[in-house]
């Protein structure tokens, strides 16, 4: 990997010299933030996006619950309304969330997330929503599934590109990551697959207790032994925690290392757990960054748009300009060219949004990097080539 230094001389001599990418390995989350502007990366996260919203989108029209609003606001109702059977004015989601209660300010830093992946975990939490329906659970998990297939193929590709981008290696491009992460998509996909397990089986004695708990002498029963639930309980937080947040790394690992999902499992956990601190600063670093990159990626949109339409105007003229820009504004319009030129913009809006997931799984795959030099002391600018025993 290439190393900047600073260097100043005297009468031929060196006295001193800076190498950044050892004093400051954290500025490799810089680097990754500008491979998330190349267009592999950008037409890969679109592609992403696009087979996202295609798979909602038919689970939308099968009213499949879940992520839809109207399912949200009924498991809503039922957190707080008359259905739980508790006081007006009390807060029922104290019993399950602590956190409201004694650290309410906790609750300001979820609007810090970008709002796709504040939906992202809003639609993690609904299987785990104590007084969530089967058909929500059933729902939201397979939306979830769809997500985590679609991006362990597409996230999986964009992981390996920016990792030899970053090592200055040749890259593969937009077809060569594709086929990457189709050929590398089931040891990302199974690594949730294989955590969620283990959760769904370490919950079956909590289940059985909650047979017990529908009478009454049961749930005195559970009274009692409810610390020992409490604790079995920090095994299931330890795994669901990791899943959630290691998951990026888990698909950066596999892009790196062309791990199979065990690796990636174990990689991931151990990093997160062994350097939560690495971890979290990383993050706030990527969301810092996120700020002008993003703003850097609208204002190139903004500009191309306006520029699309200025070059136009000069040939329809200021009244018609603005006869087409009234067009566009209506949703219902029934002209053909207005509903092409929507369209059109749609799609311009779409690859800005798709964006930030390549801006996501970049900084994850530089994350995954530092994570690993923190923990195993491996080299930044190593990362397998080649397939082992080719």
């Amino acid at each position: 990997m290439a190393r900047d230094s600073a260097t100043s001389h005297d009468h031929g001599r060196i006295i001193h010299e800076v190498q950044w990418s050892e004093a400051l390995p954290w500025w490799l989350l810089f680097r990754a933030a500008g491979t998330a502007f190349a267009p592999t990366v950008i037409l890969l996260a679109l592609l992403g996006s696009l087979a996202t919203w295609a798979g909602w989108s038919i689970c939308d029209s099968l009213r499949v619950p879940g992520a839809d609003p109207a399912a949200d606001a009924i498991l809503d109702a039922t957190l707080s309304g008359p259905a739980l059977g508790v006081p007006a004015g009390a807060d029922p989601l104290r019993i399950t969330s602590p956190s409201r209660a004694a650290l309410p300010a906790l609750r300001s830093a979820w609007t810090w997330l970008p709002r796709p992946a504040a939906d992202v975990l809003e639609l993690v939490a609904i299987p785990f929503r104590p007084t969530a329906t089967l058909a929500q659970m059933s729902g939201a998990l397979a939306r979830l599934g769809w997500f985590v297939l679609v991006w362990s193929i597409f996230g999986t590709g964009i992981a390996r590109h920016v990792a030899l981008k970053l090592i200055d290696e040749d890259a593969p491009g937009l077809v060569g990551s594709a086929l990457y992460g189709a050929r590398k998509w089931l040891a990302a996909f199974n690594s949730v697959g294989f955590v969620l397990l283990g959760i769904v089986a370490l919950s079956i004695p909590g289940a059985i207790l909650g047979l017990l708990m529908r009478t009454e002498w049961g749930l005195a029963v559970a009274g009692a032994v409810w610390p020992l639930v409490l604790a079995g309980a920090v095994v299931l937080a330890i795994l669901a925690i990791g899943l959630v947040a290691g998951w990026p790394m888990m698909v950066a690992a596999v892009g790196v290392e062309r791990g199979d999902s065990f690796q990636a499992i174990s990689t991931a956990f151990s990093y997160l757990y062994q350097r939560p601190l690495h971890y979290a600063f990383y993050a706030a670093v990527a969301l810092v960054v996120a700020v002008p990159a993003l703003a850097a990626a609208g204002l190139f949109a903004d500009v191309t748009s306006t520029f699309a339409l200025w070059a136009a105007s000069l040939g329809m003229g200021h009244e018609r300009t603005r006869t087409v820009l009234e067009g566009l504004a209506r949703p219902d319009t029934a002209a053909w060219g207005l509903r092409a030129l929507g369209f059109w913009t749609r799609g311009l809006e779409s690859l800005l949004g798709s964006f930030g997931w390549g801006y996501f799984w970049a900084i994850a795959t530089a994350a995954y990097m530092l994570l690993r030099h923190d923990v195993d002391g491996t080299e930044l600018d190593e990362v397998v080539i080649d397939e082992p025993g080719m």
